[in-house]
């Protein structure tokens, strides 16, 4: 669930990038400082993902598990990868109908693969990692910390030139949701039925 919730996360990101009407706030925020610096994604994003990762392993080392390495290595490599594919099959998406369809599709298929790979428990990228520490710190809604951490990135990514545009807006206040919905209603559900089978 952990890999596979990886793959997914970085599918919908290509979607969202082919849409180029925003990106989530962590991505855009690698997207615009990985152009400043003249780097590719995946090695910019490895090192964002570093730094944070050693906040997380001080805050609190139990959210370090196989999952997190995973996340670290993988997603901004795999970005890069699969927005490749999209190019060759789908060229460049510039019709508004079209780039709405793809933001869409890429919100609701980035949320569901965090969900997935957040609900196997094997460990959290260190960005996921921020809300449930301060949830736990504060006691306050990890929806509502969620929205206040990608809202601070948004700006961030604002700041060096990143992707941003009104679906950033919108993933910074509907993810940490959406995440919830997920993970309730699909994802925690399978987890269930996995270690049942394996139970067996």
């Amino acid at each position: 669930m952990s890999f596979v919730g990886i793959l997914i996360i970085s599918i919908g990101e290509a979607f969202l990038k082919a849409a180029n009407l925003g990106m989530d706030p962590f991505t855009g925020l690698n997207l615009g400082a990985s152009k400043l610096l003249g780097m590719g994604l995946g090695n910019f994003q490895l090192i964002m993902n570093l730094a944070l990762f050693v906040f997380v392993v001080f805050a609190n080392f139990r959210m370090i598990g196989i999952g997190t390495v995973l996340n670290m290595v993988l997603v901004g490599y795999e970005i890069q990868f699969f927005s490749g594919i999209y190019t060759t099959l789908f060229g460049t998406v510039t019709s508004l109908p079209m780039q709405l369809i793809n933001a869409i599709i890429g919100l609701l298929i980035f949320s569901f693969g965090a969900s997935m790979y957040m609900s196997a428990n094997l460990g959290m990228a260190p960005y996921d990692g921020i809300a449930p520490i301060i949830t736990n710190w504060t006691k306050i809604r990890y929806r509502v910390i969620r929205v206040i951490q990608d809202v601070a990135f948004m700006v961030a990514a604002y700041l060096v030139g990143g992707p941003i545009g009104f679906v950033t807006i919108i993933i910074a206040f509907f993810t940490g949701p959406l995440i919830e919905f997920w993970s309730d209603q699909v994802n925690s559900k399978l987890l269930n039925r996995i270690q049942s089978y394996h139970q067996k």
